[in-house]
């Protein structure tokens, strides 16, 4: 038995329940992981970035796991390969909040110049992925066995990869600093324009990008704090453990709204339309329904809207429901109080009651038209008016 073999072996396997639930993490990350990749349609960008997220986070959970209980020693040269992966977090959440709130994709080179850092990192550690395994069994134990005697690397054994190396927590701790900076600049500018979740929606998409942005922030501060309590990777299953709640908080928020707890799943209203309906987008949609002669007009209707299109009335009401989070009424409420708001402070619509204002963008009484305006504006028509200036 050689002297770094004997060292090897004295790495001591343990078993504790932080070993089990960090177990647990990663079985369920990578479960979660393969459920959204694989079922996610390729236009939803956020949840393929988001499936993407899962599975890095995964995999590094992983490696974490391996070294926390000893069974690294047995992958001993793998250690510290997955540091790469680390860098990907931050961007690829960034990208699914953006894609959550803008519906306009990024060019390829945009997207590749976000996931950029990661390769230059794991470019710059090619000298330590080829070190002899003296040189990883003493990165390994100096971070979880430090009681271990290091092993006697080969002599000329040069280290000019280790300053990059040295950064790397630092590196992923200004990453998600930057992109949940960025991410919170975007989400308040693009708040304005969210709207109300449909009937039965429990977790909306812009819900979900809000408890995408606490992730970034819970771990932003849980990563300053295990940083500056460790010097090395040796507070990592901490994070590890936050990750297992954030995998496990996301399982339930899918479970729930699964479609298999619906009334309608035995039924669904979707299933009874045409079996090849037409395409339709939501810019299609508004095209006709932001027409003033469509949406001015009391009468105007979810079938009237499908008929302009020539498509089934199910059909436009899921694509509502899906692109808006609200329903028909919303959708062209919106219109309408646009309208509204610009005739309530013209000159030329002066002469004209609210109440008139509210009737001849559409609305059939006074009563739909002020809490359509409450629910659009956040306040009603006459507050709206003085916060103008207007009489």
């Amino acid at each position: 038995m050689t002297e770094l073999q004997a060292l090897i072996d004295a790495i001591p396997i343990r078993h504790n329940p932080i070993s089990y639930l960090m177990f647990s993490g990663v079985f369920l990350g990578f479960l979660l992981s393969g459920v959204v990749l694989l079922r996610a349609p390729r236009d939803n960008r956020a949840l393929l970035f988001f499936g993407l997220m899962i599975g890095c986070l995964s995999i590094t959970n992983l490696d974490t796991f391996l070294c926390y209980t000893g069974w690294m020693k047995f992958t001993l040269a793998w250690n510290d390969s997955t540091e790469p992966l680390t860098l990907l977090f931050a961007p690829l959440l960034y990208l699914c909040i953006r894609h959550l709130v803008v519906r306009k994709p990024l060019p390829a080179w945009v997207v590749a110049l976000h996931l950029a850092p990661a390769l230059l990192y794991a470019l710059s550690q090619i000298g330590y992925y080829s070190e002899p395994l003296a040189v990883k069994f003493n990165a390994y134990k100096g971070a979880y066995f430090s009681e271990i005697p290091f092993a006697e690397v080969p002599e000329g054994t040069t280290y000019g990869y280790q300053w990059v190396k040295d950064m790397q927590r630092w590196l992923l701790l200004l990453g998600f600093a930057v992109y949940g900076l960025l991410s919170f600049r975007l989400w308040q500018r693009a708040s304005k324009s969210f709207g109300h979740p449909a009937t039965g929606v429990r977790i909306s998409k812009y819900r979900f990008g809000r408890y995408a942005l606490v992730t970034f922030l819970l771990s932003l501060g849980l990563m300053l704090v295990v940083y500056i309590s460790y010097d090395d990777d040796g507070g990592d299953h901490y994070l590890s453990l936050f990750t297992l709640a954030v995998t496990l908080s996301t399982c339930i928020a899918f479970i729930s709204e699964s479609r298999f707890f619906q009334r309608t799943w035995l039924l669904d209203k979707y299933e009874s339309s045409a079996t090849t309906p037409p395409e339709i987008t939501l810019e299609a949609l508004r095209e006709v329904a932001g027409k003033e002669r469509f949406f001015e007009s009391p009468k105007a209707s979810l079938k009237a809207l499908a008929a302009h299109l020539g498509v089934h009335p199910n059909r436009v009401s899921r694509l509502i429901n899906q692109e808006t989070d609200g329903n028909f009424n919303d959708f062209v409420n919106a219109y309408r109080i646009d309208l509204a708001k610009r005739r309530l402070v013209s000159p030329e619509f002066r002469h004209l009651t609210i109440e008139a204002i509210g009737r001849s963008v559409g609305f059939r009484s006074k009563s739909s038209f002020y809490e359509a305006f409450r629910k659009q504006v956040g306040c009603s028509p006459t507050q709206f008016m003085k916060s103008t200036g207007k009489p």
